[in-house]
């Protein structure tokens, strides 16, 4: 400011006008902020000079003016900490309406410590003005502010003038805040007699601005100035303003000053802390008023009690009690001493604060007050009358009331210091109760424990600590009264739960964070108390731990919880951790992923926790640590790392895999997540691996791949709700996507478990708690649902008769209490004796020993738990529950709940005791809903059965309703589950009716059996008739729900067995079966035969539309295409939907198909142009044609196109309701691409992730029916995973943009994956098409023409394969225009497969002839050019570079052009050798050249020694047959050397010829020409040179056939034989001496002298040194013991053998180090095909976790009741498994032993063959393992019953058989007509309908479920089938019902006695003519069983193959000849010791 400013400033200020001098005065602080703040002082001299001016405006400014001033002293002495003391003017100058300078400064001033609770909107203002920053600290105008000061308090007690008084009051805050400490001390009298003045002021006006600023008298520095007293604490400092205020309180008498005094108060009450003194001082001040003569006084007290707590707590007064406890406590205090003398008040209180009557506050008052009261009563004269007083306010007596509050009172004496408060207490009990200590602890139990621990009462934290701090200490005093020890955590035990349960309730999940983190301070000081018992509680610790790490504000607390649980649980029991680490490293993984980069806190405890968990516990978890994954690579977790490692090992990656299915089977969700993310980590990190393990053919591999499968697969199908079981369902499709589409054939199905509904109460609670309700508990996410579980534990535990003193923890002395108390009970209710108690326990005692003992811990705490069942029943709805749009979830529940109120019987209690757990486990929901629905039709209303059968309908009539097509896209997903869950209520329910009338049957025929019992037993027969009834109405029920609407509903569904299943029992109903010999045999309706063609079009079962066509009258058209679909010829297709477009030119489906035809023929542009047409023809559809539309668009590379498509397919518009399924998929792939070709990499990811979720829930419900079933989606998945796999290698660019080269390092590694990936899927069109499809693109966009022609020409291939000839010749002309190399050869494949092989041959010579001469060889050509088909061409002119690199490709052409021209004879000898000739010189390391050139010179060699034995005349030129045979034999060797691909063809057939030879050489002897002998010589030579070239697996698979030659005739090859063996039984001494065994102990003594010779060499030289010893020892012993067992008789009745004392020796020996005699152990699995051959170790032929060596051998041997009295034993191998075996004597199980390796050559053959491994044709085989020539042992076939077994019992259970009756009257039959009538009509016309087919029953029965009935169906036909083609073959006869067995979990069938060869039959007194037995099981194959021949058809090639390549015979046209007989050509004994049938 200026000179001339300061004198302008004076001039105003002595102006004579008033409203000048006013104006500047208020310009005052306007100046300072523009001028600065040094001006002050000059401001302050200027405004003293005023004080004594008289006007009043003037004064009525002045205080506003100093006022501001303040504010602007205070931020200059406070420059420093400018920002926050800021002061400042919101100007808007452009405002046109001039105010005066005070509204501005009112309206506009800002001070940061005054105005905090003012908002000013800064966007309105144009300019804020700050005060100038000036260094003005040195600043001194103190003694200027402190005479303004008394100015301003003169003005303020001036009453002339209200307005100025006023003034001087709404300034208070400015002057007290910022006023310095020295000037409040000097002025503090003026401001306590201020408060004092305004306080009590008449003017209503000034009081009421004073309640404004009365608050801020409350501030520590003001508090600290004005009420200072040294010897005082601050509290006492604030009490002074506190008494100041309570004076004025007694001073007012005025009702107007008493309403603004507690105006004034109610201020104060919301300035300061409601948990402070200061609030409940005031607030009684308010308190006191409520009986205030005045009415409006108090309303206002009210009214302010509740404002002002509602202030500070939202929810009022009521949450004052739970927040503000300390001072709820103290207000209770107050009242509770007026209770008498003033109760108007505390009524008034009652109804202001809380809305209640007084006795309602004095409930909530009593748990604070009573506590004091008793214990100080001996202090408190009072005490007694005021609880008194309490006790009259709740109209009951002291007594009840004191007694009732025990817990509390005790609780409160317990934690008081003094311990004479516990003993005043105790004995005010004694003299009111008249009982002792003990019975007053005893009654406060367990809510005494709750109140010492749960207490949420305490004060600060210090007070909270000290009091837990003497928990320990107080209910171990606890314990000594009522038990007499101090043993703490015994004592605990029975209430441990419980306090769980109350920290949990009222702590852990309260609002207020500080309770939370007390919950566990709490929860730790449990842990510690309960001691030796914490691996009880284990679980339910663990879920609130769990609950604690995964809030973020608990996380470091619950940590710390966390970290002393383990160190407790591992100190007390240190096994115990092996049950929690699986569970606590799933819950630390997302910290250590979180903070890995980012060392924090959390982190270091989280190493902490690790490094105790792993570390410490090493030893003890070695086995459980193996299984978690590697811990993020951080400093801190490198010991804990490496221990990890240390315990994996070198883990391989099928045990890797394991260990992840064990961990996808884990009962905790967080634990199964952790794994299955570790498990997709591993699969993308090992891909390549993966998929070689995948495209291996080892069993035990495959076997492992099926079980990760379905565990992938019950992932996905995940129930929880929670995020982690959301993400767990997303995570399991990756992995299903990460592995890959493996062909079902691969996948082992899935193992039928047939469900079995417990008979008794206690089996069903067994099963409950056993398999379902501990998984509860233990994998319980939070603490309702494990209570739940619990609750239902508890309860069932109770109705089981269990009591507390099963549990081997509980104390006696607790234990004791308990049975008094139970004891009393039943005494007082009179209910049952003692002997019915006994009864009980024993009942109890019995149940609960068949737990195991993990169960046992997690259960053990329900045994003395005091959950409450809740009481009454729920109300439920009438009429059905179901909605579509219902989740499944609630409908079930709410269906279980209906269902349990209406439960009746014994099982009443069971079901409501689970009421609760099934809202939360779905799992214990399903299981129990078959019992509750049969409770109900058995034992309920005839209401309640229609109820259930509506209920059922309302679901399948939501499900069928649109049954057109193949519609499937309206089910829900949801809604799918709710379907699938009624018909596995349906499955169960007709699995009991059938297990009940099997009961009632069978019981009926042994009742029958037993003679001379006059009549039943009463009770048995009233129990049959009970179970009839109830039968009755479950069949009843059944039948009330139509097959139709089953099979429709099914079929909507895609569970096409299902609806197979449904439809064919309609159909069969209706119609009859084909079968003639049926009760009801007929024709079916077209109708009828069109929907079963419909269902067998989507079922993976390719013979079945065949047979169903032939049942057609005639076709219609919708027949003709699903025929020719399924089939593939596309062609045909297209001209049936031309033909139904002529018929119905509108029709959008007819359209749609039209489209679909044009996609599968490859007609993409044509697809396009229709597509075009469609739209602008039928716009209303334009969503449906532009969805079908993107499917050609993506697979062209046309982006504009697709684009333009997928906007359209995005319109709303209409939809074709059977549109294929396949285009919504595609409309995803589409958007994905698109999302690349922006580079939008986030929508890349989510359309991708969005699109999994998409096939999540129908995956998850076909998952549970059958892997053949989820197929299609997983290659959806598979597909998926290869788009993401290219997105990740484009980095940030586009694929239109970036090219890739085949030299390129990622893409070539990714194109190589993708075809391994690809040899794995199922190799059909379906499901490989757009793979390629999406390949083609991919190497489209990169230019590779090449690529796109190879997949063109894979696809070719699969459509040849198929028969969809006309696609294949598409894609092949597709190829040759891309550019792709060996079209020629694809082509040629085709044209041969449609029979034209002339222009197949042709095509391959056009070809060569092409070629480099150079490279093809001139022979070659010459060969090729003789008799040509084709002209030679001129030869390009090739560089040298390109010779060699057409070197393989010209081989496999010339290779297939040679086998072709062998095959059809177009070519001399000479030409075709030469050929084949080439071939080998071009790939001189590949086998299949050596391998099919031996063949042709086998041929030669067969097809000469033929002609030369029939015509003994030989040419001059004609070499003799066996010059033939060295080449034969060194071709082989040859091709044997170089790999094993033909191996079971090639070595069999090596040492055949090699045998004949050498005997025909032996019978030559001397005589034999010098010819013969080079020859023998060179064989020799040959032979021996095997013997060191060719690796021993190889000898091990033709062992037996060597075995059997060791007495050939001829020495050198015997000799020869004697080392090969050698070599192998060193090599294989486990399975070599099993193979020896019959020879070992032979009865022929060369033979036994041969074996000895063999097996001494081999123990010499054996590389195993003495253990091999051992062995050889260990084997002779065994196998003597055996023999012996086998020869056994056994005492004459006798049914088993003690093996103990009978063959003791044979006890003592075990356990051996021989190997189980399992088909497993003893069959070789090769290694890859690039092994190396020569060195081929045993581990890649047996796995050693594969081979179980004899570990013991059962007690007891059982005698079979047959002529030879078979032994079936029982071996236990050293993997815990028992395996029966059965020592047959008496028989010679050579043939036998033979049978089973020809079988095992069948099945590898079978598995060769696409066609045959598509419909897994396979034989069922078992390990044989002849000890001597009569006697031997064979493998156990479980599962298994004979054909003759199953029908009887069929037949018993219709009333079709009689064990006493039946036989007789057959014979009867016979005796009557026995030469009347032909014996074969007799059959056919009086016995055969005596038995009608039944069998198909058998598979209803058995797989109820109908995915495992449809695959044990298949199974049964196809093992029949193959079985019916070898028997027929090799002369099987003797195939009675005996000898035939089926396995009763997949159908198979199994043929056994092997000792009717060769036709033998047909010797027999009757002779056998049929060739295979089928007479009256055909109706077992389906409805029509014709497509059963169709199955025998891939079985022509293979057997074909055997036939000729292995036996010797002569035609293979005798396959069908039922005259053809091998024991024309093989005599007996060479059968035995040569040949391999």
């Amino acid at each position: 400011m200026t000179e001339s400013d300061s004198e302008i400033l004076d001039l105003a200020l002595r102006d004579e006008f008033d409203e000048v001098r006013a104006e500047a005065v208020i310009s005052l602080p306007v100046i300072v902020m523009w001028s600065g703040l040094g001006v002050l002082t000059n401001v302050f001299k200027r405004l003293e000079s005023l004080g004594k001016d008289e006007c009043e405006k003037v004064k009525r400014v002045f205080p506003i003016s100093f006022g501001f001033l303040s504010c602007l002293s205070g931020t200059c002495s406070s420059i420093v900490d400018w920002d926050k003391n800021a002061c400042k003017l919101l100007l808007n100058v452009e405002d046109d309406i001039l105010s005066q300078t005070v509204d501005y400064l009112l309206e506009n001033f800002w001070c940061s410590k005054c105005d905090t609770n003012v908002v000013h909107n800064q966007e309105l203002s144009s300019k804020i003005v700050n005060p100038s920053d000036v260094q003005s600290k040195d600043l001194n105008f103190h003694s200027d502010f402190s005479f303004l000061l008394n100015i301003y308090f003169e003005f303020l007690y001036d009453e002339s003038s209200e307005e100025v008084q006023l003034s001087c009051v709404r300034v208070i805050r400015r002057i007290l805040v910022h006023g310095t400490r020295d000037v409040l001390l000097k002025t503090r009298s003026e401001w306590i007699k201020c408060i004092e003045f305004l306080l009590l002021n008449k003017r209503k006006a000034i009081r009421d601005a004073f309640c404004t600023q009365i608050g801020y008298f409350l501030q520590d520095t003001v508090l600290s100035s004005l009420f200072l007293d040294e010897n005082a604490s601050s509290r006492s400092n604030e009490l002074k303003l506190l008494d100041v205020i309570k004076l004025a309180f007694t001073a007012a008498d005025d009702p107007l000053i008493l309403e603004t005094l507690l105006e004034s108060t109610a201020e104060l009450m919301m300035a300061v802390d409601v948990h402070s003194q200061h609030f409940l001082f005031l607030l009684i001040l308010l308190v006191e008023q409520l009986d205030n003569p005045h009415v409006t006084v108090r309303m206002n007290a009210s009214r302010l009690i509740r404002k002002s707590c509602f202030f500070h707590l939202k929810g009022g007064c009521e949450l004052l009690v739970s927040k503000a406890v300390l001072i709820c406590n103290e207000l209770f205090d107050y009242l509770s001493v007026r209770l008498a003398s003033r109760p108007i008040m505390v009524r008034e209180f009652a109804e202001a604060a809380f809305g209640v009557e007084t006795e309602e506050l004095v409930k909530k008052m009593i748990p604070a007050v009573l506590p004091k009261l008793v214990v100080s009563q001996q202090d408190n004269d009072q005490a007694v009358n005021i609880i008194n007083e309490l006790a009259k306010c709740l109209n009951t007596d002291m007594v009840p009331l004191i007694v009732t509050w025990i817990p509390k009172v005790l609780a409160f004496a317990l934690h008081q210091a003094d311990e004479r408060r516990l003993l005043s207490a105790l004995e005010f009990y004694c003299i009111q109760t008249g009982s002792d200590n003990q019975e007053i602890f005893a009654a406060a139990l367990p809510a005494l424990l709750d109140e010492l621990i749960c207490f949420v009462d305490g004060g600060d934290s210090d007070e909270i600590n000290e009091r837990l701090n003497r928990v320990p200490r107080v209910i171990r005093k606890v314990s000594t009264v009522l038990t007499g020890n101090e043993d703490l955590p015994g004592f605990l035990r029975n209430h441990f739960v419980g306090l769980l349960n109350s920290i949990d309730r009222k702590m852990l999940h309260a609002e207020d964070l500080s309770l939370q983190k007390q919950a566990l301070k709490r929860i730790e000081i449990l842990i510690e108390m309960i001691g030796s018992h914490l691996t009880t509680y284990v679980p339910k610790i663990l879920v609130l731990l769990m609950h604690a790490i995964n809030k973020e504000s608990l996380q470091c607390e619950g940590l710390s919880v966390l970290h002393f649980f383990i160190e407790q649980l591992s100190r007390v029991s240190p096994s115990s951790t092996k049950h929690v680490i699986s569970q606590v490293f799933a819950a630390l993984i997302p910290f250590l992923e979180r903070d890995k980069d980012n060392p924090s806190v959390l982190l270091n405890k989280v190493v902490k926790i690790l490094e105790d968990l792993v570390l410490k516990n090493r030893a003890i978890l070695k086995q459980h640590i193996h299984e978690f994954p590697l811990l993020p690579s951080i400093a801190a977790l490198t010991e804990v790392n490496k221990a990890i490692q240390e315990a994996r090992g070198p883990m391989t990656l099928k045990d890797q895999l394991l260990a992840a299915v064990d961990g996808l089977n884990h009962e905790n969700l967080n634990v199964r997540y952790m794994v299955v993310c570790e498990l997709s980590k591993l699969l993308k990190l090992k891909s390549e691996d993966v998929t070689a393990l995948i495209n291996g053919e080892a069993c035990s591999d495959l076997d492992v791949l099926s079980t990760l499968i379905s565990s992938l697969l019950r992932g996905c199908a995940e129930e929880s709700r929670t995020v982690v079981g959301q993400k767990l369902k997303l995570v399991c499709a990756d992995c299903l996507g990460a592995l890959g589409a493996v062909d079902p054939a691969k996948v082992k199905g899935f193992s039928c478990q047939r469900f079995k509904i417990e008979c008794s109460d206690d089996d069903l609670i067994f099963e409950l708690i056993d398999k379902h309700l501990a998984r509860a508990f233990r994998a319980a996410p939070d603490t309702i649902i494990q209570d739940s579980a619990a609750l239902a534990i508890q309860e069932l535990l109770k109705i089981a008769g269990c009591e507390a003193s099963l549990d081997e923890n509980v104390p006696a002395s607790i234990l004791q209490v308990l049975k008094d108390k139970e004891h009393l009970t039943v005494v007082a209710s009179g209910t049952m004796g003692s002997d019915n108690i006994h009864e009980m326990n024993m009942r109890g005692r019995k149940f609960w020993d068949r737990f195991s003992i993990y169960v046992k811990e997690i259960i053990a705490p329900c045994l003395t738990s005091r959950f409450q069942l809740p009481s009454g029943s729920d109300s439920v709805s009438t009429g059905p529950i179901y909605l579509p749009s219902m989740s499944f979830r609630r409908w079930i529940y709410y269906w279980i709940r209906k269902l349990t109120v209406h439960a009746t019987g014994s099982r009443a209690s069971i079901f409501n005791a689970c009421r609760g757990i099934v809202r939360h486990d779905m799992q214990t929901a399903i299981y129990l809903l078959p019992y509750l629905v049969l409770n109900a039709v058995c034992h309920g209303t005839e209401e309640a059965r229609l109820g259930i059968a509506q209920e059922i309908l309302s679901v399948l009539d939501a499900a069928a309703s649109d049954h057109s097509g193949a519609s499937v896209h309206g089910i829900s997903g949801q809604s799918e589950v709710c379907i699938q869950a009624i018909f596995t209520l349906l499955d169960n329910l007709g699995q009991w009716v059938d297990d009940v009338k099997q009961e009632l049957a069978l019981s009926e025929s042994l009742t029958s059996k037993q003679q001379g019992s006059k009549s039943k037993h009463p009770a048995s027969s009233m129990h049959q008739d009970q179970l009839l009834t109830q039968c009755q109405y479950v069949s009843g029920l059944l039948s009330a729900i139509p097959k139709v609407t089953l099979a429709r509903a099914s079929f909507r569904c895609q569970a096409y067995a299902r609806s197979l299943m449904y439809f064919e029992s309609h159909v069969r109903e209706k119609s009859g079966s084909f079968n003639p010999a049926a009760e009801k045999s007929g024709t079916f309706e077209d109708e009828d035969v069109s929907f079963l063609m419909e269902i067998y079009s989507f079922l993976d079962e390719p013979d079945g539309l065949s047979g169903l066509a032939r049942l057609h009258k005639s076709l219609s058209l919708q027949d003709e295409l699903l025929s020719n679909k399924k089939s593939g010829n596309w062609a045909e297709v297209f001209t049936s939907c031309e033909q139904a477009l002529q018929m119905e030119p509108t029709s959008v489906q007819r359209h749609s198909d039209v489209l679909n035809c044009l996609l599968n023929m490859c007609h993409l542009q044509a697809m396009v142009t229709h597509v075009d047409g469609l739209i602008s023809r039928i716009p209303q559809y334009k969503k449906t044609w532009c969805m079908q539309g993107v499917q050609a668009a993506w697979r062209l590379g046309r982006w504009d196109l697709m684009d333009e498509y997928l906007s359209g397919a995005d319109e709303e518009g209409l939809l074709c309701s059977s549109s294929e399924s396949n285009a919504s998929f595609d409309m995803d792939v589409a958007k994905i691409l698109q999302a690349m070709m922006k580079k939008d990499h986030f929508s890349v990811s989510d359309k991708i992730g969005v699109s999994k979720q998409v096939l999540i829930a129908p995956l998850a419900a076909a998952g549970m029916d059958s892997y053949t079933r989820a197929y299609p989606f997983i290659v959806k998945l598979h597909l998926l995973q290869e788009l993401e796999d290219f997105h990740a290698i484009l980095v940030n660019d586009s694929f239109l943009e970036k090219s890739f080269l085949p030299s390129d390092l990622k893409f070539s590694k990714l194109m190589a994956n993708w075809e391994n990936r690809l040899k794995y899927t199922q190799p059909s069109l379906w499901a490989r098409e757009p793979l390629l499809a999406f390949r083609r693109m991919v190497f489209g966009a990169s230019g590779l023409g090449a690529e796109v022609g190879n997949c063109w020409l894979q696809y070719a291939k699969l459509c040849r394969l198929a028969g969809h000839y006309e696609t294949a010749t598409r894609a092949i002309l597709e190829a040759q225009a891309s550019g792709a190399p060996n079209v020629h050869m694809e082509k040629a494949k085709l044209l041969w497969s449609t029979r034209r092989s002339d222009g197949a041959i042709a095509e391959l010579q056009q070809n060569l002839l092409n070629k480099p001469v150079e490279v093809v060889g001139s022979t070659a050509i010459s060969s090729i050019t003789s008799l040509s088909l084709v002209p030679l061409n001129p030869l390009p002119v090739l560089s040298n570079t390109q010779t060699l690199n057409e070197k393989r490709d010209i081989a496999k052409t010339l290779l297939l052009y040679s086998r072709w021209i062998h095959y059809t004879g177009q070519k001399q000898k000479e030409d075709v050798i030469t050929l084949y000739s080439r071939v080998r010189e071009l790939q001189p390391m590949w086998e299949k050249g050596y391998f099919y050139m031996a063949k042709y010179c086998d041929d030669v060699l067969v097809d000469a020694r033929k002609r030369q034995e029939e015509n003994s005349e030989i040419g001059p030129s004609e070499k003799r047959w066996w010059f033939y045979v060295p080449d034969v034999l060194l071709f082989y060797a040859k091709g044997l050397h170089r790999g094993h691909k033909n191996l079971f063809q090639a070595l069999p057939r090596l040492l055949t010829l090699w045998f004949d030879f050498g005997s025909i050489c032996q019978r030559a002897g001397s005589s034999s020409n010098k010819d013969l002998k080079n020859v023998n010589g060179k064989v020799m030579s040959i032979m021996r040179g095997c013997l060191k070239d060719l690796p021993a697996y190889q000898w091990l698979t033709v062992l037996p056939q060597l075995v059997s030659r060791i007495c050939h005739q001829n020495e050198e090859i015997v000799r020869l034989v004697k080392h090969i063996i050698t070599s192998v039984l060193r090599q294989y001494p486990q399975q070599g001496l099993w193979i020896m065994a019959a020879v070992s102990k032979s009865t022929i003594p060369s033979r036994r002298e041969a074996a000895a010779e063999i097996i001494q060499a081999a123990k010499k030289g054996s590389a195993h040194g003495n253990s091999a010893n051992n062995l050889f020892g260990q084997f002779t012993s065994l196998i003597d013991h055996l023999i012996k067992l086998c020869f056994h008789a056994g005492q004459s009745k006798s049914r088993t053998i003690n093996i103990s004392t009978e063959f003791s020796a044979l006890k003592r020996m075990m356990p051996l180090g021989i190997i189980m005699p399992i088909q497993q152990s003893l069959t070789v699995t090769l290694p890859p095909q690039d092994a190396n051959l020569t060195e081929s170790p045993s581990s890649d032929i047996f796995s050693a976790s594969d081979l179980p060596t004899i570990s013991g051998i059962a007690d007891e041997a059982e005698i079979l009741s047959s002529l030879q009295r078979p032994k079936k034993i029982v071996l236990l191998g050293s993997d815990g498994i028992k395996r029966p075996f059965l020592c047959k004597p008496k028989d010679d199980l050579r043939k036998d032993s033979r049978m089973m390796e020809f079988t095992a050559m069948i099945n590898r053959l079978l598995s060769k063959y696409p066609e045959s491994r598509r419909r897994k044709l396979y034989i069922r085989t078992f390990a044989v393992i002849p000890l001597t020539e009569d006697c031997g042992m064979v493998e156990w076939v479980p599962h298994t019953r004979g054909l003759r077994n199953i029908l009887q019992d069929i037949y018993i259970s219709c009333g079709k058989f009689d064990r006493q009756k039946t036989n007789p009257q057959i014979k009867r039959i016979y005796d009557q007509f026995q030469g009347k009538i032909p014996e074969d009509e007799m059959l056919k016309t009086k016995i055969l309908p005596m038995f009608p087919p039944v069998f198909h029953k058998w598979f209803l029965t058995t797989f109820s479920e109908p995915a495992a009935w449809f695959r044990a169906r298949v199974a049964y036909a196809h093992t029949t089938a193959v079985w019916s083609m070898v028997g027929h073959i090799v002369g099987l006869g003797d195939r009675h019902g005996e000898n035939i067995l089926f396995d009763s979990t997949t159908g198979d069938c199994v043929h056994v006695d092997f000792s009717c060869l060769f036709d033998k039959g047909l010797l027999l007194e009757k002779p056998e003519l049929v060739p295979f037995r089928l007479t009256q099981v055909r109706k077992s194959y389906g409805l029509c069983a014709m497509h059963f021949i169709v199955i025998l058809s891939p079985l022509f090639f293979p057997l074909k193959k055997i036939l000729i390549y292995v036996c010797l015979v002569p035609q293979p046209s005798s396959f069908y000849s039922c005259e053809y007989s091998l024991m024309e050509h093989i005599e007996h004994d060479r059968w035995l010791g040569h040949h391999w049938i």
